[in-house]
């Protein structure tokens, strides 16, 4: 396994180590270490006095010190990194790293059509709650890639994710997708509920497609690995918040769209932002174009 673990050198982000060497401490696997520093420097701004440009001994110092700032950073967390694999006393974890000059989205969508991962995985906030692991950026990722993201809020504890909440609309893929799912999870032997949120009581077709996609894992049902759940709620926002709370949701599953993102998941318009607002991991998949 793979996985891309992007970071902006801030100590919360010390949080997604835990979660990268859980997941491959029984199989083994890549870590690839990546950050990109040139997100936010003054690249020849005409209204600079003098004009300033790119090619200036100024910018070219400035970038030469924004380099080695961030490679020293770079090797400080693998250290950090190393050591923690080193005291689980773990083998077959390698790592490599991924230092970039450019724009952090663009670099790390660049970087996943490079390394084909099986997995990102991301913080929601980054240093200083802006920059290059800010939420927006991460809300983008999950919309743009084609592997699994795993976006772990800022200040977040790492916990086994033994409940997991996924939610579905009823898309042709779902199967598919929970079958990632499992695969991915399947280390932590979790609960999985399969949720729908139904605003209409009259709303038949709703049970109808959950009972189809129940038949499909009638086996992990048998194994009580997977439950199917309708919630009938005159708030679907308000109904996920309380579900996840009364089971003790550790990580909330679901299919990040391309244009609409979220907006249609649910009848009332339940959106990516409600689905941050839990302040619990999220795993997002995407689904084929």
């Amino acid at each position: 396994m793979k996985i891309i673990l992007s970071t902006d050198f801030s100590e919360e982000n010390t949080m997604l180590f835990p979660y990268a060497i859980d997941l491959l401490k029984v199989t083994g696997g890549e870590i690839v270490l990546f950050h990109a520093y040139m997100d936010q420097i003054l690249m020849g701004d005409s209204s600079f006095p003098g004009g300033l440009d790119s090619d200036t001994f100024f910018n070219r110092e400035l970038l030469s010190e924004m380099e080695q700032q961030a490679s020293a950073f770079m090797k400080e967390k693998r250290m950090v990194l190393e050591n923690e694999i080193q005291v689980y006393g773990l083998q077959g974890i390698t790592i490599q790293t991924v230092l970039k000059g450019g724009d952090p989205e663009q670099e790390l969508l660049q970087l996943t059509e490079v390394e084909n991962p099986d997995l990102i995985l991301m913080g929601t906030s980054g240093k200083g709650h802006k920059g290059f692991l800010e939420g927006s950026i991460a809300k983008s990722i999950m919309a743009k890639v084609h592997v699994p993201v795993l976006a772990i809020p800022v200040g977040y504890h790492w916990r086994a994710g033994n409940q997991v909440m996924y939610a579905t609309n009823f898309s042709q893929f779902e199967v598919s997708v929970l079958n990632q799912l499992i695969q991915l999870t399947q280390l932590y032997q979790p609960v999985i509920h399969v949720v729908h949120f139904v605003l209409d009581d009259h709303d038949a077709k709703a049970a109808v497609l959950m009972d189809e996609l129940r038949q499909a894992f009638k086996s992990e049902e048998a194994k009580q690995m997977i439950r199917f759940e309708l919630i009938r709620t005159s708030s679907a926002r308000d109904a996920m918040k309380l579900f996840c709370d009364e089971h003790q949701i550790s990580l909330a599953a679901f299919i990040a769209h391309k244009r609409t993102w979220l907006d249609y998941i649910f009848k009332d318009k339940v959106g990516k932002d409600d689905f941050f607002n839990l302040g619990i991991p999220m795993l997002t998949f995407r689904l084929p174009d």
